[in-house]
């Protein structure tokens, strides 16, 4: 084994390459591969999306969060496993849909223990949580971190503060009967959480086209890490944001969007509300259907959507049937 890999570790080959990495006892397949420099394709880091899977050629590996929304039955009989999720209990051979070349050093995961330090109510079963890192942290904005809430349980929250300190702030909705929303919720002042930054490919590209943002519910997290840098930045591209959500109360952080929205010039804000007030001056219906009316003149942007499963799936449909092609969405599901 190299000097990156463990003693007591694994060798992971990737299949028809030299490239390969060692994966210490017990650490994910994807965690290892992103340590030494070799990335793998992924988006949510916890079991979410499903983008990370791997077939196994050669090895055995065990499955570490078996409830894993993106577990599928079909996949054992295939030896496709989750890399976020797995590790592996032999040497490996996997293949991967694609193996991109990004140096380590430019997107490094790492470990942090947060110390949550400050929330604030800003909806309905919504808060913005800001945590103390024991360290500096290095993201992008657009990314997200992985929360450990303990027995197990892991969760991504979108960073919605821009990188370069040891404070990072998230916005979350709690959902009645789940463990991951619950448990942070239930997280008392000075409380300390192990997490690991930054998972996520939906920052913004230097590709010269108008930028399309959309948000659904606490997607809005991202979407605010990607205003600020383009406000901060002076962007010159156009820029049109569209935010939905059921109802104005769940709106959240509407105001601070705006803000930062009048603040770059040439770009537009669009809102949409399910259930919307009768002087409600935004679309009523969902944020799909607010972007399908302008979805015209957009043909040619970069479009970047945060929100929940439905919502997120329901925007790709949309702008895939348009004809977008998939290298110019980016995308999380898990708000």
């Amino acid at each position: 084994m190299t000097a990156q890999e463990v003693a007591s570790g694994y060798r992971v080959r990737i299949d028809g390459s030299e490239i390969g990495f060692g994966v210490a006892p017990g650490e994910r397949l994807l965690a290892a591969a992103r340590r030494a420099g070799v990335w793998l394709p992924f988006e949510c880091g916890w079991g979410s999306c499903g983008t990370c899977k791997v077939a196994v050629v050669e090895g055995e590996t065990v499955l570490l969060e078996p409830s894993a929304p993106s577990v599928d039955a079909r996949d054992a009989r295939r030896r496709r496993v989750l890399a976020c999720q797995s590790t592996p209990t032999s040497d490996l051979v996997v293949r991967p849909g694609r193996v991109d070349a990004v140096p380590c050093g430019e997107r490094p995961v790492a470990d942090y223990t947060g110390t949550l330090v400050s929330r604030e109510v800003l909806g309905p079963e919504v808060a913005r949580f800001g945590f103390q890192l024991d360290g500096p942290a290095t993201f992008r904005r657009g990314q997200h971190a992985v929360f450990d809430l303990g027995d197990g349980v892991r969760r991504c929250y979108s960073m919605a503060n821009l990188p370069g300190g040891v404070r990072v702030d998230f916005i979350a909705k709690r959902y009645p009967g789940r463990p991951g929303s619950g448990r942070l919720f239930a997280l008392p002042l000075g409380a300390e959480v192990p997490l690991e930054l930054p998972y996520g490919d939906m920052f913004l590209r230097a590709r010269e086209a108008p930028i399309v943002l959309v948000a659904g519910g606490t997607g809005i997290s991202a979407m605010l890490a990607l205003t600020r840098q383009l406000a901060a930045g002076g962007d010159g591209r156009p820029v049109t944001v569209f935010y939905g959500a059921r109802t104005r109360e769940e709106l959240v952080c509407w105001d601070e969007l705006r803000e930062l929205v009048d603040a770059l010039g040439s770009a537009e804000l669009v809102g949409a509300l399910a259930e919307s007030p009768e002087d409600w001056p935004g679309v009523t219906g969902f944020v799909t259907d607010a972007l399908a009316e302008r979805l015209k003149g957009l043909s040619d942007a970069t479009f970047y959507v945060a929100g929940p499963p439905v919502m997120t799936n329901a925007t790709v449909d949309l702008l895939t049937a348009h004809g977008v092609q998939l290298t110019d969405l980016h995308y999380d599901a898990f708000g």
